[in-house]
């Protein structure tokens, strides 16, 4: 197993040499333009205005983005359009979008995947940082064929400067210190930039500790309980008030970078290292100790021991050769592991030894059309070792090409792109089992006004079967579960419309968008009705389904100093049998009132969620809530120095905020009210 990995990092860092040694022998006279501030990564290799992306995409960056950062990736972008967060306890938050989340959904770090753990089971975070992002982009709809067979439902590309593509001309540095009232949580975050000739280096590092979050009431979900003439009233469940237990965290990470940076190419490399220590809920996992002192059983403490070691290396190069005006190339090696400890003992042992690159080329105008095509592989050797694991060790194999054109004629904007991958599954104790999807992408933009455009996109993406649903078999812990997986798997095809609407004024701005997804052979989890160690059982089973919903923005300045939002998401999801496929976010809509003027700006927004009443078989229905956040900040220009004092104010109304998309939502609410206080410093 592990020697076909060996013999695949020797031949990439063959490849590797061979492209660092032709970028440092190439001189052409167009200076180095790999990476724009302007330029949106995610959505397209050739266009960097927002406005010529057809599909809907959300980006963070800037004050924005500081404003909003959290602890997880999914807390982060909760609040944007069509995106909502799978939480497992404060300590995991990952991003579902439209809907789809986990394996639908591809999480990158700087358009490389973070090759963790974090989509084999909900309790496993992700091995990115969004305190220490410079932008996260998403783009919501399948419209990522760039990036993936796991990229069907979307892309969150959280995209930093540990490798930098240009010299600064002094040396620049950040510090921010955040206090949290939620959890007496502190962070602390740095960053350095420097360089000098044709050197640049880069350095950051964080630091979070947290305990307990606070909540007003129990932590388990009260359950209205019918009485009846002679039968006895239902025990109480143990709970915890006013707090959630084993909610405690402790984050560190610490990343250094360098790079050669000429006129027209850069090459660079970096090296990565994040422990991330924190706690399950109890009620999670449902394991229990032996009987206690007085003969009753207590529920084992559960707590997962995160340990990443992730190395980067990219380059980039303009003009290579004739007809191609742009090369990069990217390749991520993570040595991961994760120790899942039940009290004072060791359990699963999960270990991801994975590297991906990828290569791709932009090429020159050809006629009326310009785009890129590129070549991306992946392989891993992923294991969970322990005698609760669920999932059997496995060698995992992706290879990929694509190609993505676009033009313009007139007032028409339309976009092509077609992905061919195979993956291939070579489990320890079982038979190899491969997939070869194809995915095809249509997209075409009507600019029938200076300041209107409508969009419309097809495309039939598909997905091949993950190693935990073909291959599962015995208690998964973190979800109450005995799951068997289908080595028998299809790959699921998902046919995909989208419909959107954008206007735009020197006062008002308007973005909306419809989609419909029709799915087939989506595969999901089928309760048996029977149990096995205690546990209910569940297989990996095939049925068409459909995801469809609609998003809209309005942004309208009342004067210089007033803006006024107004924003809203749905979506439905339904199997071919009638049934609701579950953890779908509910409706919301909501206001945000911003302010801005001198050196002040303040933020007031309220979200109205819905009850989710579609929850799905086996699930409990979700009751809706409203929620007010707040945020003010202040900056202070020094002739060294700039300061930036902000205090964010969330759940103000202290509701018992319980997320429909959560596995935890009946032990585990969110936060009660809490307040968010930093300073933030750059010279």
């Amino acid at each position: 197993m592990k020697q076909n990995i060996l013999a695949s990092k020797s031949l990439l860092a063959l490849a590797v040499g061979t492209i660092s040694a032709q970028a440092y022998a190439q001189n052409t006279q167009q200076p180095q333009t790999s990476i724009d501030e302007e330029v949106i990564i995610t959505a397209s290799p050739v266009h960097g205005d927002k406005d010529k992306v057809i599909q809907g995409i959300s980006i963070l960056s800037g004050d924005e983005l500081r404003e909003q950062a959290a602890a997880t990736l999914g807390e982060t972008l909760q609040g944007e359009l069509g995106i909502s967060s799978s939480s497992f306890g404060p300590g995991v938050g990952l991003p579902v979008i439209r809907g789809q989340s986990a394996n639908r959904v591809k999480v990158l770090q700087n358009s490389l995947d973070t090759l963790d753990a974090s989509d084999t089971s909900p309790d496993h975070a992700s091995g990115t940082e969004s305190l220490l992002a410079e932008r996260i982009e998403v783009l919501r709809g399948p419209s990522t064929l760039r990036f993936g067979n796991g990229a069907i439902g979307g892309v969150v590309n959280v995209i930093d400067n540990r490798i930098p593509e240009s010299v600064p001309e002094s040396v620049e540095s950040a510090v921010e210190v955040r206090h949290n009232s939620a959890n007496s949580g502190d962070n602390l975050v740095f960053k350095v930039d420097g360089g000098e000739g044709n050197i640049a280096w880069h350095l950051d590092g964080l630091y979070r500790s947290s305990n307990n979050i606070q909540i007003d009431g129990p932590a388990m979900l009260e359950h209205e309980e019918e009485e009846h003439e002679g039968e006895e009233e239902h025990e109480e469940e143990e709970t915890t008030i006013g707090f959630v237990d084993n909610t405690d965290a402790n984050t560190n990470s610490l990343t250094g970078g360098l790079s050669w940076v000429g006129e027209d190419r850069f090459v660079g490399f970096s090296v990565s290292r994040l422990e991330n220590n924190y706690g399950i809920p109890p009620g999670a996992h449902g394991h229990e100790e032996e009987e206690g002192e007085e003969g009753e059983e207590e529920e084992e403490i559960i707590r997962i021991d995160l340990e990443q070691t992730r190395y980067d290396f990219r380059a980039g190069l303009n003009n290579p050769w004739e007809g191609i005006e742009q090369l990069s190339f990217g390749l991520a090696y993570n040595d991961y592991r994760h120790v899942e400890l039940e009290g004072a003992e060791q359990g699963t042992v999960f270990t991801n030894d994975a590297w991906e690159s990828r290569l791709e080329l932009v090429h020159e105008q050809w006629g009326n059309w310009k785009g890129a095509f590129g070549l991306q592989l992946q392989m891993a050797d992923f294991a969970a070792v322990g005698e609760e694991a669920f999932v059997a060790p496995a060698d995992i194999s992706n290879y990929g090409v694509f190609w993505l054109e676009d033009m313009n004629i007139d007032d028409w904007h339309i976009e092509l792109g077609v992905r061919a991958e195979r993956q291939q599954i070579d489990p320890i104790n079982g038979a190899e089992v491969s997939h070869t999807t194809t995915t095809l992408s249509g997209a075409a933009q009507w600019l029938f006004a200076d300041n209107q455009h409508l969009s419309f996109s097809l495309t039939n993406a598909e997905r091949a079967p993950t190693v935990e649903e073909l291959f599962s078999e015995g208690a998964h812990l973190a979800t109450n579960q005995f799951i068997f997986g289908n080595s028998a798997l299809d790959e699921e095809t998902s046919l995909n419309y989208e419909l959107g609407y954008h206007y735009h004024s020197e006062a008002v701005t308007l973005q909306a968008f419809v989609f419909y997804n029709d799915i087939s052979d989506f595969i999901y989890e089928l309760g048996r009705g029977t149990e096995m160690e205690e546990l209910p059982v569940f297989d990996y089973v095939q049925q068409d389904a459909t995801f469809q919903g609609a998003e809209a923005e309005l942004n309208i300045a009342l004067n210089e100093e007033l803006t006024l939002n107004l924003f809203g998401d749905y979506v439905r999801a339904e199997l071919n049998d009638g049934s609701d496929v579950p953890r779908i976010t509910p409706a919301r809509f909501g206001t945000e009132l911003e302010y801005g003027a001198g050196e002040w700006s303040a933020k007031l927004r309220w979200t109205e969620v819905q009850d989710q009443d579609r929850p799905g078989d086996e699930e409990e229905p979700t009751e809706g809530y409203s929620r007010v956040d707040t945020s003010l900040s202040y900056q202070i220009d020094g002739n060294n120095a700039d300061y930036t004092l902000f205090l964010r104010g969330s759940n103000l109304l202290n509701e018992d905020i319980r997320d429909a998309t959560s596995f935890l939502r009946e032990f585990a609410p969110q936060a009660g009210r809490s307040f968010e206080l930093g300073v933030r410093v750059t010279f």
